[in-house]
């Protein structure tokens, strides 16, 4: 079955859902504000033109009637206002013009129909009306350059492209400052989920919180609650468990310590009350780190400034017996006063299953070296060493490399580790030239 765990950003969503409906709504806007400027200004020019034409022969006819002769040749040029050399008109009297602007003289040769047409002449668009009065035979031709609608309508679209390009890139900031404080929350509950311990369960504060993000935090505090219980009913299992079985192991351990006594000359009887005593210290010790893996995984590490050439003092102190009894050397070169931001008790427990392992197995006259600096602490052993397929699985629960018939319970190494990378430690394992194995913790 294939799952899709692709992300996506709900803030990115929410802004492009509000921003693209205004952004389109604004484009069709302006598309349709220049249809209908288009349209007007056709109207009211068209209209102008008209009205052009009526007002000339209005002034003219009178005169033209009277006067066999009317003939008033070119418009007075010093008149003329900068936007008039876009506006033209002809008048004709029995098919001869008696009178026009100074800027129809290039349209010698040309005559519009009657009524509305559009004409390109010397490269530039026209717009002309023309009106016959058939009774005197009178023709009034007005015209107008397409350049002046054209500037019009440049003005007027520019009036709503020119705000627009100023106010919608400020409605987009703002609604991209709107939907960042309305998400805010949402980022505040998850910065603050990350900062909490592995063992914190308190509810999640609801009361300034969204009404749509309300029922998650709500449903993630009934989670909180129903998995802290879990975690309870657990701690109090492994603290029940661990005592209970502590108590008949601790029994059978000194019963069984009685019958070797008694059986000490019989050697085949000895010899599995001997075996007997040793599954029982391996039962022991698996009960006894299953607690501590239980403890430290259930609990907060408080961090704070150690003295860690002290604790590995410690830690030697207490496998000094355990190493005496083998007659292992143990060398030891510790700079001193090393201090680091870490969990005392777990790092003791690190140290303690780091020697402890070094010191188990490690043959008889064997040695045991650690040495610590600022960086690093390493333990060496002169044991059988660990191939590499095995250096790799050792960290592993309950997984057991060894062949020597030692006692363990797997689970030293996986505590090991799990202190490590609660605390950013680094641990390697090496070959040394000894044939036994170098563990190196770099903090």
């Amino acid at each position: 079955m294939i799952t899709d765990t692709s992300t996506y950003s709900l803030r990115r969503r929410l802004i492009t859902w509000i921003s693209l409906p205004v952004l389109t709504a604004s484009i069709v806007t302006l598309l349709i504000s220049f249809a209908f400027i288009w349209y007007e200004i056709e109207e009211v020019y068209d209209a102008q033109l008209v009205h052009s034409a009526k007002v000339l022969l209005q002034l003219t006819e009178h005169e033209i009637l009277e006067d066999e002769g009317f003939h008033l040749g070119l418009e007075d040029a010093d008149l003329e206002h900068r936007y008039e050399r876009n506006l033209g008109f002809r008048l004709w009297v029995d098919d001869e013009i008696v009178t026009q602007s100074p800027n129809t003289t290039s349209f010698t040769g040309f005559e519009a129909r009657p009524g509305f047409s559009d004409h390109t002449i010397n490269h530039e668009g026209w717009r002309f009306f023309v009106y016959v009065e058939p009774t005197h035979n009178i023709k009034i031709e007005v015209s107008e350059k397409y350049e002046i609608r054209y500037e019009l309508i440049i003005q007027m679209m520019s009036s709503l492209i020119v705000p627009g390009l100023i106010f919608i890139p400020a409605l987009f900031l703002i609604i991209w400052i709107g939907v960042r404080k309305t998400l805010k929350p949402v980022t505040k509950i998850s910065a603050e989920m990350d900062k909490r311990s592995a063992d914190d369960f308190s509810p999640i504060e609801d009361k300034r919180v969204a009404e749509e993000i309300a029922p998650l935090v709500q449903a993630v505090n009934r989670l909180f609650s129903r998995i802290e219980q879990t975690f309870q009913k657990e701690r109090e299992f492994t603290d029940h468990a661990a005592h209970e079985l502590r108590t008949p192991l601790a029994a059978m351990k000194t019963q069984a310590q009685v019958i070797a006594k008694k059986l000490e000359a019989q050697g085949d009887s000895a010899l599995s009350v001997e075996n007997l005593l040793s599954s029982i210290d391996r039962a022991a010790r698996l009960v006894d780190q299953l607690l501590s893996l239980a403890r430290l995984q259930n609990i907060e590490l408080s961090m704070a400034n150690t003295d860690v050439s002290q604790c590995v003092y410690d830690a030697l102190s207490d496998i000094q017996n355990t190493a005496s009894q083998k007659n292992i050397t143990l060398k030891i070169d510790l700079a001193d006063d090393v201090k680091k931001l870490c969990h005392e008790d777990s790092v003791m427990i690190l140290l303690r299953n780091l020697l402890d392992n070094a010191v188990k197995y490690t043959p008889k006259r064997g040695v045991v070296s650690v040495t610590m600096t600022d960086q690093s602490l390493i333990i060496s052993d002169t044991g059988p060493g660990l191939s590499d397929e095995n250096k790799k699985k050792v960290f592993d629960r309950f997984y057991r490399a060894d062949k020597t018939g030692e006692s363990g319970s797997g689970l030293g190494l996986a505590i090991v580790q799990w202190i490590a990378n609660a605390h950013n430690y680094t641990v390697e394992l090496r070959d040394n030239e000894n044939g036994g194995l170098d563990v190196t913790v770099g903090w």
